[in-house]
């Protein structure tokens, strides 16, 4: 298992410098000059010599190459420059504006675990009765719904007309109710399908049956024989949706008006703000790839299975390569 787990961190450290190099290369080719934004030359009227001086002092005055080495060189000494718009260093900014974005999205996870895994058992076990139905229709409906019409739909309901919650920053826990309920209602709907299709699949195996034969009870059969198998692609899928979320999680922020990554990223590429862009981007890349990481540690904790078949395929490559 730690073999496995050291490969997925040089994985990682591939990826990250892929994403690395292609976000720097977009950043070069986007239309528009951070001068323009720095100096405000739309409406100052500055000399060339504070152009130049400027360039000068950001790095701009290099060719594209050498700022991307200089660049590559501060990112492995987690130094992701300076902010153009407020002069601090972009480490300082993330870690601000990352406190609600971690609140969000850990938020929305939990909130799907702990609706997922319970109606996807009550809408199988309870296989078309009217509560299946019920937990169906339900799921079809918000399933199909966006995360920010979802959002607009209850700032207009729980802040415009029943002024329950506050509709934008934030203000304590109240803020963070509804974009964690426009976020995990469509997540969680998706996933309830997904437990109830496993679980109705697994019931069906002849397995089961031959439980029921034994006389086993039901909740043994549940817990014991088919919720493991039943919760594992769940898991699988939550560590693929990880980056779909960060990209929920940006539109929410900005149509709640809270200050964080999402909002942070949208107003550094008004600002033509590189150095914040990019160390965004390198963040929200390294969370996505922890994520899938993490899970695929967990599974491979919860299915043993996984690592001996995944030693015995290395094993007959390796046969196969020595008879050649």
């Amino acid at each position: 298992m730690m073999k496995q787990i050291l490969s997925k961190i040089g994985q990682m450290i591939i990826v990250l410098f892929v994403l690395s190099t292609i976000t720097f290369i977009l950043m070069k080719c986007a239309p528009g000059d951070p001068i323009d934004k720095i100096l405000h030359l739309d409406v100052a009227n500055v000399s060339n010599e504070q152009i130049d001086a400027t360039k000068k002092k950001l790095g701009l005055d290099q060719s594209p190459f050498i700022q991307y080495l200089q660049w590559l060189g501060q990112i492995i000494q987690l130094n992701f420059g300076t902010s153009y718009q407020t002069g601090q260093p972009v480490i300082k900014e993330l870690i601000y504006y990352a406190v609600p974005t971690a609140l969000i999205g850990i938020s929305t996870i939990i909130v799907v675990f702990i609706t997922a895994i319970p109606l996807g058992i009550i809408a199988a076990k309870y296989y078309h009765t009217w509560l299946d139905t019920w937990i169906r229709t339900m799921t079809s409906l918000t399933v199909s719904m966006p995360s920010f019409f979802l959002g607009t739909l209850l700032i207009y309901i729980f802040s415009q007309q029943l002024n329950i919650f506050p509709s934008s920053g934030i203000d304590g826990i109240s803020s963070y109710i509804m974009p964690v309920t426009a976020l995990s209602m469509s997540m969680s709907a998706y996933y309830i399908r997904l437990m109830r299709s496993n679980l109705i699949e697994l019931y069906n195996s002849k397995e089961v049956t031959a439980a029921r034969l034994r006389g086993m009870p039901e909740r043994y059969i549940l817990w014991r024989i088919i919720f493991k198998p039943a919760v594992i692609p769940v898991i699988t899928m939550l560590g693929m949706s990880v980056g779909g979320l960060f990209g929920g999680t940006v539109v929410i922020e900005n149509l709640f008006a809270i200050p964080g990554i999402g909002y942070f990223l949208v107003d550094s590429i008004r600002a033509r703000d590189y150095p914040v862009v990019q160390g965004t981007v390198i963040m929200i890349g390294f969370v996505i790839i922890l994520a899938n990481t993490a899970c695929d540690v967990i599974l491979l904790w919860l299915d043993p299975k996984r690592r001996t078949h995944k030693k015995h395929i290395s094993n007959q490559l390796k046969h196969q390569d020595g008879e050649l």
